[in-house]
């Protein structure tokens, strides 16, 4: 299954391709909390982000991802770091308005106590291969 999503101004577009039905998860940062965060991923998928503009990025905590923001809109889409096998990332499915994600129910994920190199470990077995691609 493709899942298509765009952010509010449609700058930003993602393309989700996952063979099981997604698992949606938020956790209770502050970032996220404030805004209404649900997360996709799978390692045996892929994702597709491309943005008619250069994303803003921005790193908080362990920096180690990139949290990207459509420059225009402000909406948070994805997060994204580089691994060994190239970008993976993980997509804000509320943020890119994915019809048949949103409004699903999400599971609680407590990340509070991970070290920096639990938490890159974790997203490497867990985040989406990727592919980004954005305006310079």
């Amino acid at each position: 299954m493709i899942y298509r999503g765009a952010c509010h101004c449609g700058a930003v577009r993602a393309a989700f391709e996952t063979a099981t039905k997604p698992r949606l998860r938020f956790d209770g940062c502050s970032f996220c909390a404030s805004r209404g965060v649900k997360s996709a991923s799978d390692a045996d998928g892929r994702l597709t982000l491309e943005s008619s503009a250069k994303l803003t990025r921005y790193r908080f905590g362990h920096k180690t991802a990139d949290y990207l923001i459509c420059p225009d809109c402000g909406t948070y889409v994805a997060t994204h770091m580089n691994g060994p096998r190239g970008p993976v990332g993980v997509i804000n499915v509320v943020g890119l308005m994915i019809p048949e994600l949103r409004d699903e129910p999400a599971d609680a994920a407590s990340l509070d106590n991970e070290t920096p190199d639990a938490r890159i470990a974790r997203r490497l077995s867990r985040w989406t291969p990727m592919t980004l691609t954005e305006a310079a």
